[in-house]
């Protein structure tokens, strides 16, 4: 019963706070495709790469592109192909084709397979949506009281 009041809590939580985070990230996507097109390349990384650990499609693809070009970080396919993956999952347009050739190009293909499966573990669809659960779970508990005394029912 606990777990089904927990999930139907966190599906209303997110469902009412999605818009106003929705315009968020989205403002920050135009900030960061306004400031690659200028060709600032370590603003845009910046701005990209936050949003790509966050579980943007399109900035995870930007963060891949920007590696194995030499823009805004150094040239490294190793990490271009771990953030391809990333975008691929989350279905970024032509990624699969795009993260197939950065594995082709890598002279190191088993360190780029480890650098994406560390990658998927930490900013992948089931990372991002466990992290989600737990603070909904935390701000849950908190809220109904179950984080008083000893904090055992916090987690």
């Amino acid at each position: 019963m606990k777990s089904i009041v927990t999930v139907i809590f966190a599906i209303l939580f997110f469902t009412l706070q999605s818009p106003v985070v929705l315009a968020d990230w989205k403002e920050d996507q135009v900030k960061a495709d306004q400031y690659y097109e200028a060709e600032d390349y370590n603003k845009a990384f910046k701005a990209y790469f936050k949003l790509a650990k966050m579980g943007v499609s399109h900035s995870q693809d930007r963060v891949s592109t920007m590696y194995a070009n030499g823009e805004g970080k150094k040239m490294d396919l190793t990490e271009a192909y771990g953030w391809s993956v990333l975008a691929a999952q989350r279905g970024a347009n032509d990624m699969a084709a795009k993260r197939d050739s950065l594995l082709e190009q890598n002279s190191n293909k088993k360190a780029a397979e480890k650098r994406a499966s560390k990658l998927m573990s930490k900013y992948g669809r089931v990372a991002l949506q466990k992290r989600a659960d737990s603070k909904a779970k935390l701000k849950h508990n908190t809220k109904s009281g179950g984080c008083t005394g000893s904090k055992l029912g916090c987690r």
